[in-house]
């Protein structure tokens, strides 16, 4: 039988960790593959700066650590799932909807945000991700 793939983007928030918790109530642990995402989001003001994958643990060290004790956080509530952790430096949805086609994960499982204000005028990762993917999205409440 084939494995469900699963992408499931968390961004350290308490309420991002609420994906997990319904994984692991909906699904057993023997259909499922489990790619925990976490993407660095950086603001960069000159343009002469490209950021790589390959640049996270060198020039970004610091936002590598953070990245890996999010994921690492998760990896301990999936005990006995088969897990694979991804990080990247990005814009998070254009990243997850990246990540979600090139690895031809099944379904998307992420948390929605609850941003107000500015943040809510820009668009959020969840309503781009919703939009754009190309597989189903699961959203869950916070």
């Amino acid at each position: 039988m084939k494995k469900l793939k699963i992408l499931v983007p968390l961004d350290g928030t308490e309420r991002s960790m609420h994906s997990i918790d319904w994984v692991k109530k909906f699904f057993n642990k023997e259909a499922i593959c489990i790619t925990l995402m976490n993407v660095v989001e950086t603001v960069l003001t000159n343009k002469m700066i490209v950021p790589t994958p390959n640049s996270i643990p060198n020039e970004f060290g610091y936002l590598a650590e953070e990245s890996r004790a999010v994921l690492d956080k998760a990896i301990i509530k999936l005990e006995g799932y088969e897990i694979e952790k991804f990080s990247i430096l990005g814009y998070a949805a254009d990243e997850i909807l990246k990540k979600a086609e090139k690895d031809s994960h099944d379904i998307i499982i992420m948390t929605k945000c609850n941003k107000k204000g500015l943040y809510r005028i820009i668009g959020s990762v969840t309503s781009k991700v919703v939009r754009n993917a190309k597989v189903s999205v699961i959203i869950i409440p916070d």
